[in-house]
């Protein structure tokens, strides 16, 4: 190992640590201090009858942060012009007032839920008990507004039954009513985690200083470590590893009237057929469906792509490797490369259909970073265990195919996650998939940081992965040639 060299490349790596997390810092901006939560959204089973003046209705209701913003009533003004004026208030245990609003009852929507800020918002507890008080003035018999009612949450495309105690059911001038009424609160919950987020970093570089100082060591008594095959593969065999990336690269396009145009046609006409198929045949009616189907198709085709051909990089060099001793590990660090390369262009009419569509362009683009080295470390651990399972049965190969298509449909690529039954929720989002491409949309179409445990499942994923992927190929790299 040439130690020069390698300080240099070490050097490199410990300021684009610090370069990605002072990105991440900039760009996450308040999401590291605060998250918005919103209370449960009920599903209506009825309306309350007319909230004419002098009617008064109330229900408790819990804060779902220390800052309450906003308030949305899904009203109904049985499909003619409403009059009158909506007062909103909260009351403590008390019975004192904590905010109150009033609403033009002519401008609330007919069965959709109306968002109501509060002018100044007021700070609370979260979960602290308050009163919501509704009533009306100018409103009349035949003119007036009411509120929808209802005792099931909506979680996905189902309705989940709510256990909704005697004490917490709507009351109309004392009368208690069938369930809760339609209203959710909404607020700002402050997050601690920004206060340890320097310490958090500062005590990972820590470990991968004296990680890397040990390995330091071992590496100059002669022993074999992750850093030394690092180092190897920059210094000694950085000029094969381009060759190889540029072969397989050019392999992929060989013969090929469209050559590299394919790299930003692929994706393109994909969504195309599939955005005519679910946008127009099947009604959807996601915000933003070009940009959330291709950001679906870009990420999860990189996936697709970079583990197939990983896959076969050992059995499809046999003749290679039975003739020229290299590290093992280059011929699948090399096919994902290609992959990468090809990746980094089908980027480029995702950001385009992003432009075309209005999208808003913020810092948080710069998160896709993060995202895109976490889905490396995961595309690489996946890689050299298919890789290592491949060489051993041929068979891997077609079951990945399957596995494959499998995966795919489990992933959010084309639908929305709404469709997900709320008891698969929790196994569904532990797919490592969902956490990638979720993380690059909150990016790319919301335009801001998503929360940080988002960050924490990225990570997660791709170092589990990848520990795994790097420990099970060393282990059965040298019985590799027994079978090509």
């Amino acid at each position: 190992m040439d130690f020069k060299k390698s300080k240099k490349l070490l050097a490199i790596l410990a300021a684009s640590y610090w370069a990605l997390v002072l990105i991440i810092d900039l760009a996450a901006g308040s999401r590291f201090h605060f998250t918005s939560v919103t209370t449960d959204a009920l599903s209506a089973s009825g309306t309350i009858g007319e909230l004419t003046e002098g009617v008064t209705v109330t229900q408790t209701i819990e804060a779902p942060a220390e800052q309450i913003t906003q308030i949305e009533v899904l009203a109904s003004t049985y499909g003619r012009s409403a009059s009158g004026t909506l007062h909103i208030a909260l009351l403590d245990e008390a019975g004192e007032i904590l905010a109150q609003q009033d609403a033009d009852a002519a401008a609330l929507e007919d069965g959709r839920y109306t968002t109501i800020p509060f002018q100044t918002p007021f700070y609370t507890e979260p979960g602290k008990r308050l009163t919501l008080q509704l009533t009306t003035t100018g409103s009349e018999q035949g003119g007036s507004i009411s509120v929808y009612y209802g005792n099931t949450v909506t979680a996905g495309r189902f309705d989940v039954v709510k256990n909704i105690a005697e004490e917490d059911q709507y009351k109309v001038d004392g009368v208690s009513g069938q369930g809760m009424l339609c209203v959710k609160l909404s607020g700002i919950r402050a997050l601690t985690f920004y206060r340890d987020y320097w310490l958090i970093v500062a005590g990972v570089f820590a470990v991968i200083v004296l990680l890397c100082k040990r390995w330091w060591k071992q590496a100059k008594m002669g022993r074999n470590n992750p850093l030394v095959s690092v180092c190897i593969l920059q210094t000694r065999y950085s000029f094969l590893l381009r060759q190889l990336v540029s072969r397989d690269f050019k392999t992929k396009y060989k013969r090929s009237v469209l050559g590299m145009a394919w790299s930003f046609l692929n994706p393109l006409l994909t969504m195309s057929v599939q955005y005519i198929v679910f946008s127009t045949l099947f009604k959807s009616d996601i915000p933003n469906y070009p940009v959330y189907l291709l950001s679906g198709i870009v990420f999860f085709n990189f996936f697709n792509e970079a583990v197939g051909m990983c896959m076969t990089s050992i059995t499809g060099n046999a003749s290679l490797i039975k003739k020229v001793y290299m590290p093992k590990y280059i011929y699948p660090v090399s096919r994902i490369l290609s992959s990468l390369v090809n990746f980094g262009l089908a980027l480029i009419p995702l950001f385009l259909v992003t432009l075309i569509t209005g999208t808003r362009i913020t810092p948080a683009l710069l998160l896709l970073v993060f995202d895109i080295l976490c889905l490396l470390g995961f595309v690489m651990g996946m890689g050299l265990l298919l890789t290592t399972a491949m060489t051993f049965f041929q068979d891997t190969q077609f079951l990945w195919g399957v596995i494959s298509m499998m995966w795919m449909y489990l992933t959010p690529v084309f639908y929305p996650e709404s469709i997900i039954p709320a008891k698969f929720l929790t196994l569904y989002h532990m797919n490592p998939m969902y956490q990638y491409i979720t993380f690059a949309r909150i990016c790319i179409i919301d335009g801001v940081s998503p929360e940080p445990m988002a960050y924490l499942w990225c990570i997660v994923s791709s170092l589990v992965v990848l520990a795994l992927g790097i420990v099970t190929f060393k282990r059965n790299q040298d019985k590799f040639v027994l079978y090509l």
